[in-house]
């Protein structure tokens, strides 16, 4: 039995028979991309994002937690691999920062006016996806800039 297109599974349980797959963007082109400078690479990758900031930020009614259900990322992901990506240009931005990045405002803000308070169904959910979820390996910050 199949969602309608764009419905989510009506059973978590439906994923389980998946196993969740490392996954790597890698620079390098594919037999199905042509190559790209790592300027262009940066550049495309950089569009990407911000339209899906856009996106998410005109998306009020999706809360975080059935991204989080569906395609295993949410906004707080994005910020986190935003600050990651910062740091690791030598950039000195905090979480808050990167949230304030991907949410348009600081995100207790966002929380308090958009986020809803989960239901026990979608707990339930989320619990069941958890092997699919996203991960943030922890990185350090850069080293503080010289006086």
């Amino acid at each position: 039995e199949s969602s309608p297109r764009g419905a989510p599974p009506s059973e978590p349980a439906a994923m389980t028979n998946r196993q969740p797959k490392p996954f790597r963007l890698s620079s390098e082109a594919t037999p199905y991309s042509p190559k790209y400078t790592t300027t262009q690479q940066q550049a495309a990758e950089a569009a990407a994002f911000s339209s899906l900031v856009t996106h998410l930020r005109g998306r009020l009614d999706v809360p975080n937690i059935e991204l989080m259900i569906l395609g295993g990322f949410c906004r707080n992901c994005l910020a986190k691999w935003y600050l990651a990506g910062a740091w690791r240009s030598g950039l000195h931005i905090t979480y808050d920062q990167a949230c304030e990045r991907v949410y348009g405002m600081p995100y207790a803000e966002w929380k308090a006016a958009h986020q809803p308070k989960a239901t026990v169904e979608q707990l339930a959910r989320l619990e069941a996806t958890k092997p699919f979820h996203a991960s943030h390996p922890k990185q350090d910050p850069p080293a503080s800039p010289a006086a």
